[in-house]
């Protein structure tokens, strides 16, 4: 006894989605979605071309969907570069820094300039807060 072409598209669908439990990667869902919505579809078009082409175009489309929304999710954020790296890390004062004036901020290896709404004494830990051209403004490092 032949089988039907929406129990066939059915029948298929279920197989796959099952495949897709024991073979890694999340591709064969896609196939398996295809093939359940071609057996429904094959209810009301009996042409197996037309069924054939459905399948296709539907597990194209959805593998396709598929990769692009997985990358665009698992894309790693871009690592800071340049002075941008400096924010929230810890440096040391080695150079008083006084309100509404110019200090001196060791950080990373490198000197820099920087400013603060308070006083910090040479030696005192501070916090990386903004990087603005060419000098940082710190504030109180406070262990998180």
């Amino acid at each position: 006894m032949p089988i039907s072409g929406p129990a066939f598209w059915i029948v298929a669908g279920l197989m796959l989605v099952v495949l897709e439990m024991v073979v890694p990667g999340f591709i064969m869902i896609w196939f398996g979605v295809a093939a359940l919505v071609t057996g429904v579809a094959a209810f009301f078009v009996p042409n197996p071309v037309v069924q054939l082409l459905v399948f296709a175009a539907l597990a194209a489309a959805l593998v396709v969907m598929s990769q692009l929304i997985a990358r665009r999710l698992t894309r790693p954020e871009p690592e800071p570069t340049g002075a941008s790296r400096l924010q929230g890390t810890r440096g040391t004062v080695s150079a008083d820094i006084r309100p509404a004036e110019m200090g001196r901020v060791k950080v990373l290896g490198e000197e820099w300039r920087a400013t603060a709404e308070t006083g910090f004494a040479a030696g005192s830990p501070v916090r990386i807060l903004e990087v603005i051209g060419t000098h940082l403004v710190v504030g109180p490092w406070e262990e998180k």
